[in-house]
């Protein structure tokens, strides 16, 4: 039997058939229920800190006290906004006046610094991945943290959950005095009895959990002081375990756990002839001066801001070449639970994870993020692929591990055999060339009974970087690659190219995805159907729906070089709906008429979630608030500092509000340097590469955190779906 309610969904869903099966699952559960020897309401339980991922449970009750505040009555049903709202609940900024950084910082209340930098700067050292280890990775074992104490856990698959039981409101009214609680493993063994005040709540540190759920679970009965005994002998916890995995439109690209702090008063000048260093001078010898056409005159275009260093919060002022300045600057980087992958818990497959354990306090959510920025197919699932950043220095991680491995890795029972090779071949090119080579992948699974457990659902974004999202995205926004030769220079291959190009990668896409389908049903015993596989949200339309270009420099004077040209933007935005197109005929060929022929056969069998687009449509990189379009054009420029007032125009950076509510959901490369802020390792900070590095590098044209939250709730559907239906089977 299922224990628990079934959560409501409808709100949430609109088909008939979609309730059809809620009814049908509810009712199952119902009958089962009323055999057991107490009606279901008279005792209540929850797990606690449901969402492993976290190890303290103050980290899940910081979203759940969100969540409560904006889900309504318990009777209603789940909004279909939910995700969006708790995002907006917990990182709203504590101001009156929201409407521009600098009205909320003239605005701020008691807890306005904490709330500018965002919900997840404040879980980002309380959870079961080992940031610091190189390569970094999750950990095997967690010690978790309860109210009770601390248990070492199997991060991916649990003997034990703990739960809370208490008395339903009608019978705490009536128990006054002290209740004996009993309580056994359903399995057999030994139990335990306690006596306590009935107003107490009972934890139970330890029920147990097996993917045999008939050894999972408890049976619980109490005795009142008035003689009545109330008995739940089917308390089970549903855990689920959920892997994502894939590219920077999963891993929460542009969005660090903790962003960067801007200084309120200086600005950083990059012009490396002012540190007469010898290595950050290369760049300039030759390089032409430039300007911003939209940026007043006073305004110098090599200013930026510059991040809140520790020599200015002690009244010092490092000499700008000095291995001192270099430390102080990079302390204060952006913050990412991953740095290799620039992974946050800001993506949107964490958020679908923490809603699933959220609507549902019957269950557990086991969840792995293995999606890494810059992935693709072959270089990042299959094969290794560089870190984003901190490749040098004592602490460098010189490759990421294959996402693949790395899954295998946590799968496999440790000492497993890995007999079950197979090979995999995959279609593969140098980007920006037109001429197709192919790779073979050896990989090396343990069988299925060396398999900790099954993977319930498979969240997926790929297939952007296997027809050069990237260079797509430069050629919309410069005029030549001559703009951006120096840094294709700095990371080795050719960041633009036409989408001719890419349509040639676009036609060989169908093989790397069906070699990635065998793969996980090889591998890990994955069934497709439970594979979520995401569209990407659109980046290219303003406010009115059109293709960025009708304000040219909007949210990129950052770099005198990036302008939107409409007629370059207009060919990827085509491009990008042919990729929509072609990916639901991977997934399905019945989908969608006039499908190719495809190496996916009549589909991978994934199910293709593209309804969170239409939500992007008037709200991508360059796109202004409607109601205020030019104060959000004004809001959107890059701060400079003012050689007339010496003040930061049209705000100061100290003042931004990376994760505050915007019109846009799609960052701009302004946005992308005030947040993440990367800089090109291995040269001067001052080099005059930087700026450009910074915002192009740093996440810009990715969804913003509000973004991912709403491409969460249209995920999060499909998932209490495919978990409904597994429930109906468990149950019968």
């Amino acid at each position: 039997m299922r224990s628990g309610s079934v959560p409501t969904t409808a709100g949430a869903r609109g088909s008939s058939a979609a309730m059809t099966r809620r009814v049908a699952s509810a009712a199952v559960v119902t009958l089962a229920l009323a055999a057991s020897p107490a009606a279901a309401a008279d005792l209540l339980w929850e797990v606690e800190n449901p969402f492993r991922f976290f190890k303290r449970t103050s980290a899940f009750d910081l979203h759940e006290r969100a969540y409560k505040a904006v889900r309504g009555a318990a009777e209603d049903p789940v909004p279909g906004n939910i995700v969006w709202r708790t995002e907006r609940r917990l990182n709203d900024p504590d101001c009156r006046d929201a409407s521009s950084p600098a009205a909320c910082a003239a605005t701020a209340g008691r807890n306005y610094e904490r709330s500018r930098l965002g919900w997840a700067a404040q879980t980002l050292d309380v959870n079961c991945y080992d940031r610091n280890a190189r390569p970094r990775r999750y950990l095997v074992t967690c010690d978790r943290q309860y109210s009770w104490g601390t248990a070492k856990e199997d991060t991916i698959l649990p003997d034990a959950h703990t739960v809370i039981v208490r008395l339903a409101p009608q019978h705490l009214a009536s128990a006054a005095g002290d209740c004996t609680w009993t309580w056994r493993p359903r399995r057999g063994g030994a139990g335990e009895t306690v006596r306590q005040s009935c107003t107490v709540p009972l934890v139970i540190k330890r029920v147990p959990f097996s993917t045999q759920r008939a050894a999972s679970g408890v049976a619980v009965s109490v005795r009142l002081p008035d003689g009545r005994e109330l008995v739940d002998s089917h308390i089970v916890v549903e855990d689920v375990l959920i892997v994502a995995m894939g590219d920077s439109f999963a891993s929460g690209e542009s969005n660090p756990d903790r962003p960067v702090v801007f200084s309120a008063g200086r600005e950083m000048v990059y012009d490396p002839v002012n540190t007469r260093d010898e290595v950050a001078t290369r760049s300039m010898r030759g390089a032409p001066t430039y300007g911003i056409a939209s940026a007043p005159e006073v305004v110098n275009p090599k200013s930026l801001p510059k991040r809140l260093m520790e020599d200015e919060e002690r009244g010092l002022i490092y000499r700008p070449s000095s291995a001192e300045f270099q430390a102080a600057f990079d302390k204060r980087g952006a913050q990412w639970l991953s740095a290799d992958c620039h992974r946050s818990q800001y993506g949107y497959p964490f958020r679908v994870g923490l809603q699933l354990a959220l609507e549902n306090r019957h269950r557990a959510v086991s969840f792995v993020s293995l999606a890494c920025s810059g992935s693709d197919t072959a270089e990042g699932l299959f094969g290794p692929r560089e870190p984003r950043e901190q490749t040098t220095g004592p602490n460098a991680q010189r490759v990421v591990v294959p996402q693949l491995d790395q899954l295998t890795e946590l799968i496999c029972r440790p000492g497993a055999p890995r007999s079950r090779d197979a090979v995999y071949t995959l279609p593969t090119y140098a980007h920006g060339s037109t001429s197709i080579g192919q790779q073979t992948f050896t990989k090396f699974w343990c069988p299925p009974e060396s398999r900790k457990r099954p993977i319930d659902l498979v969240l997926l974004s790929i297939g952007g970087n296997d027809v050069g999202f990237g260079a797509l995205v430069a050629y919309g926004i410069t005029e030549s690659a001559a703009d951006l030769a120096p840094i294709a220079g700095l990371v080795g291959r050719q960041l633009r190219f036409e989408p001719h190009v890419a349509r040639v990668y676009l036609d060989v896409l169908d093989r790397r995805m069906k070699a990635l389908k065998d793969a996980l049903v090889d591998g890990f015993g994955v069934d497709p159907a439970t594979v979520l596989h995401n569209a990407y949200e659109p980046v290219q339309f303003d406010e009115t729906g059109r293709v960025c270009g009708m304000q040219p420099t909007v949210g990129l004077d950052v770099h005198p070089k990036l302008h939107y040209g409409s007629a370059r933007v207009q060919e990827v935005s085509d491009f990008t709906r042919d990729l929509q197109a072609r990916m639901e005929c991977m997934a399905d060929a019945r989908r969608r008429p006039g499908c190719p022929r495809l190496a996916t056969g009549s589909g991978t069998g994934f199910r293709f979630v593209a309804e969170h687009t239409a939500m992007f449509a008037r709200r991508g990189v360059c796109a202004r608030d409607p109601q205020r379009t030019l104060a959000d054009q004004i809001n959107m420029m890059m701060p400079r500092l003012s050689q007339r007032i010496d003040e930061f125009q049209p705000y100061s950076p100290a003042a931004a509000l990376p994760y505050g509510k915007r019109w846009r959901l799609i960052h701009s490369p302004n946005d992308a340097f005030l947040t993440a802020n990367t800089h090109r390792e291995g040269i001067s900070p001052f080099d005059i590469l930087q700026p450009a590095y910074a915002a192009l590098y740093s996440g810009a044209f990715h969804p913003t955190a509000e973004g991912h939250a709403i491409v969460a709730d249209a995920v999060v559907r499909h998932a209490r779906d495919i978990l409904d239906r597994r429930a109906i089977v468990d149950v019968r």
